[in-house]
Parts: C-alpha cells; sequence; structure tokens
C-alpha cells in the first residue's frame, strides 16, 4: 500500500549506496543506529533484533506484532529516517528526532487523504473482480503478477515492473524493464501487459491472474473494436497471446492494489532490465513487498 513512500528511498541509488560510504548496514542504518532507536521509540516500535537479522527479517518480525496503523507508519518512519540520512551525508544537514517523526506522519497522512478520493471503476465489460482496493494473495495453485508502468519523459524513456507472487504473498520473482524513445501512458502500460504474458509464456505458469491498475487497457483487451494505433498494435498482439496461454485472466485494480508492481516500475529507471528473487531483491523495493507480504 505504500509504494509511493517506498520509491523516496530510491535516493539511495542516486549517487551510490549510502551504507557503503557510512560503513554501515541497511539494518544499522534504518532501526539500530542511536539515531534511528530515538525514532522508533517515539512512536511505540521496538527495535529488538536478533544478531542474524537482517532489515527485511526486522521488518517481518515487527508485522506479526503491530496492527494496521503502526505497519503504515513502520514503512513511512523508514523513508522518513533514510531521508534524515540523506540530508546528513548530501547535504551535511542534521535532521532532528521530532522533525523525522513528523514528517513521516505527514507524509502517511497526505497518503492517506490522497486514497480517500472517489475513483470511477464502472465500466462497460466490468467483472467481479474488478476494481479491487488492496492486493490479495491468489487463490491456492495460482499465480498473481501485478503490472504497472512508469514514465522517465525527461530521459525518454519508459519503464514497467512486473512482480509475481505465490499464494502465501511471497515474491516468486520480480523483473524491471526499461524502454527507450516516448510513448504514451496507455501504450506503456499495455507494453507492461505484454511483457507479462512473454514471462508467463516463458515460464510456463498456469492459472495466472494479472493485475493492472490502467483502466484503459482493460478497456481495449475486452473491446472487440479493432484500433490501427500504436496503443492499438500492442493490444492486438496481447489479445493473440492470449489465446495460447493457460487460464490466464486480467483484472483491473485501483492503484492502491498495485503499489509494489508501482514500485519495480518506478525503479525501472534505477536497475534496468533485472530480475530479482526475494533474496536479491533491492533494499529500496524492500517496504512494499513487507507491507503486503501475507505472514
Amino acid at each position: 500500500m505504500v509504494g509511493e513512500l517506498s520509491l523516496s528511498l530510491s535516493l539511495m541509488n542516486q549517487h551510490g549506496l549510502v551504507e557503503e560510504m557510512l560503513g554501515v548496514n541497511t539494518l544499522h542504518a534504518l532501526v539500530t543506529c542511536p539515531a534511528a532507536k530515538r525514532c522508533w521509540d517515539r512512536v511505540g516500535i521496538g527495535t529488538a533484533v536478533q544478531q542474524e537479522d537482517t532489515f527485511l527479517v526486522w521488518c517481518i518480525n515487527s508485522f506479526q506484532q503491530l496492527d494496521k496503523e503502526k505497519r503504515e507508519l513502520l514503512v513511512a518512519l523508514s523513508w522518513s529516517i533514510w531521508n534524515a540520512r540523506n540530508d546528513k551525508v548530501w547535504q551535511n544537514k542534521i535532521v532532528g528526532v521530532d522533525n523525522i517523526v513528523t514528517s513521516a506522519k505527514t507524509f502517511l497522512n497526505q497518503w492517506k487523504n490522497a486514497q480517500d478520493s472517489v475513483i470511477e471503476t464502472t465500466f462497460s465489460g466490468s467483472l467481479a473482480e474488478d476494481a479491487a482496493v488492496c492486493w490479495v494473495p491468489p487463490y491456492d495453485n495460482s499465480v498473481k503478477i501485478n503490472v504497472d508502468a512508469a514514465m522517465f519523459n525527461e530521459n525518454r524513456q519508459f519503464g514497467v515492473g512486473l512482480v509475481a507472487r505465490d499464494t502465501q504473498g511471497l515474491l516468486i520473482e520480480g523483473c524491471t524493464k526499461l524502454f527507450q524513445g516516448q510513448a504514451s501512458a496507455a501504450t506503456a502500460e499495455a507494453m507492461g501487459i505484454r511483457e507479462a504474458l512473454s514471462w508467463i509464456k516463458k515460464k510456463r505458469w498456469t492459472n495466472v491472474c494479472i493485475e493492472t491498475d490502467c483502466l484503459q487497457v482493460i478497456q481495449a483487451l475486452r473491446s472487440t473494436i479493432e484500433m490501427r494505433s500504436m496503443f492499438g498494435q500492442v493490444v492486438n498482439v496481447c489479445k493473440d497471446m492470449l489465446k495460447f496461454l493457460n487460464d490466464v485472466s486480467i483484472y483491473f485494480v485501483r492503484r492502491s492494489a498495485n503499489m509494489v508492481a508501482h514500485s519495480f516500475a518506478r525503479a525501472s529507471i534505477f536497475y534496468p532490465d533485472c530480475t530479482f528473487s526475494l533474496e536479491s531483491v533491492p533494499t529500496d523495493l524492500l517496504p512494499t513487498l513487507v507491507a503486503e507480504m501475507v505472514i
């Protein structure tokens, strides 16, 4: 649910990993260093860790004990602590504990207010499974793939993020693709679906549910109207591929149910054409995965 917050952690990679310069690991940078511990104490989230714990393990253990509001705050505060650490490294600016906590709470409240906006989800050909607000794991013996695109117009590039997860909500594999040139947002989203279908064919997955937050793509895929635009050509390729894949369904979801794919798509500028397992996923993509993980 918190992809926008975790994307702010991409500052880690704009100048190289801050941890490398400071000689610390992610768990220390975000949890166990004295300044970070004071932040967590201030909001009532403990920082107890075992010797071999990683940041991901600490997040999972914390999520088992926290309610929904504290889980959200955990992700927001991680984002705020990382920003403060960047301010110190790159601008020699010291941000106090009070300001770090206030920044996290303010950003989280802004995010929640944005989610309260009414989104029109009724459209011709809608299905009962459409318009999910929160991500949920797929049924037994099936795979769910979330897809999103991101535009980098200033670089004349666009990227897509693909995230495949199992019935426990655990990452099977994640992919980023970066394309050169410009395309409409809808065309980029359709290319994301095309990449997902190619991925399914390569992996020989069956019983797959694909989710996208691009309503225009869903409408086009379910329409019988022929479109001669670039967007229409990509949609037609997707339709042809679907004819030869077993038990693949595609649904429209709201952005709040597609935040992990959104994070991967935005990160494609930093990690072009990469494939990640749960063990190799970059640190700045962990918070959204943890936030939606089924414990």
